[in-house]
């Protein structure tokens, strides 16, 4: 198979149709038909079939889909990476992750990166995964991978902070417990954010009935830093302090236990640049354990 001729391929099934695959490769009609003809003789089978006068894929078609399109995007990718070594310019990896990821870890990282240039790709956490997977990334950073194929890697946990002003009782502490926090009135981040989702799955585990919460969302954690800074309630978020705010880190119901959140790496195994991939993983590792202290190790 040329890699030529699965372009046209993918580009029919894009399309929906040879006219207008015909039409977006700017070739003619019937040498679009011939080139589809000679991929299914080439590979024995069928991969359109005609229903009512339109063309529809078929389930070999179907099948050869998801080859194809990691097919065309390994080859895009390694003619990338042999033009960057040739031209002397450093490797360049797009890495997917969320907003909060990106100005916390990657992009101060980006500026002092030893070992590639790295093009960020703001990604909500549930879609990291498959942008990783179907190859629009190189590498993704993510809090909750889920059920992947992918190769998986703990980088560090953060801790999920209890935030006070500094006239608050608690201020100067450096850890509170669970117990006494869900006492308090809380800010929490809206359950959009891995934070939250964490903080949540402690509170699920505590014994005993914890009582009637004051419990107030935010859908943005700076938000819930600015009502905590106004003595209106604890702010529970990941973040740097703001506003003068004291941090705690948060125990949870298990001896020794934190509430933490983790951050894990996602890449494939079989990537071109797996090597360079497990080497920026590394580094970003090390970066955040040595501007984050309250990080727990991986």
């Amino acid at each position: 198979m040329e890699i030529r001729t699965i372009r046209y391929f993918l580009t029919v099934v894009d399309t929906g149709s040879i006219s207008a695959a015909s039409r977006a490769l700017h070739i003619a009609q019937p040498s679009l038909s011939r080139q589809i003809r000679q991929l299914e003789t080439s590979l024995g089978c069928e991969l359109f079939v005609r229903h009512r006068g339109r063309l529809h894929i078929g389930p070999a078609g179907a099948r050869l889909l998801p080859i194809a399109r990691d097919l065309v995007t390994r080859h895009d990718q390694a003619v990338a990476m042999m033009r960057t070594l040739a031209e002397g310019r450093e490797p360049r990896l797009t890495v997917a992750c969320t907003v909060t990821t990106i100005n916390d870890v990657l992009a101060p990282l980006a500026a002092v990166s030893r070992h590639a240039v790295l093009n960020l790709m703001e990604v909500p956490t549930a879609a990291i995964a498959d942008t990783v997977s179907s190859g629009q990334a190189d590498l993704g950073f993510s809090s909750h991978p889920g059920a992947t194929d992918l190769e998986v890697g703990l980088v560090v946990r953060f801790p999920v902070f209890a935030q006070v002003p500094a006239e608050h009782r608690w201020a100067g502490r450096p850890t509170v417990p669970l117990t006494e926090l869900v006492r308090e009135p809380l800010i929490v981040p809206t359950t959009t954010y891995s934070a939250r989702r964490v903080f949540d799955d402690h509170l699920a585990r505590m014994p005993g009935p914890l009582g009637r919460q004051s419990v107030q969302e935010m859908d943005l954690p700076r938000a819930a830093q600015a009502l905590a800074a106004r003595g209106q309630g604890v702010a529970i978020v990941t973040d740097e302090p703001q506003y003068g705010l004291h941090p705690m880190v948060i125990t949870g119901p298990a001896p020794g236990e934190r509430v933490d959140l983790p951050l894990f790496a996602l890449w494939n195994a079989t990537h071109y640049a797996a090597e360079l991939i497990g080497q920026c993983v590394a580094e970003v590792r090390d970066f955040c354990v040595r501007t984050f202290p309250e990080a727990g190790p991986a």
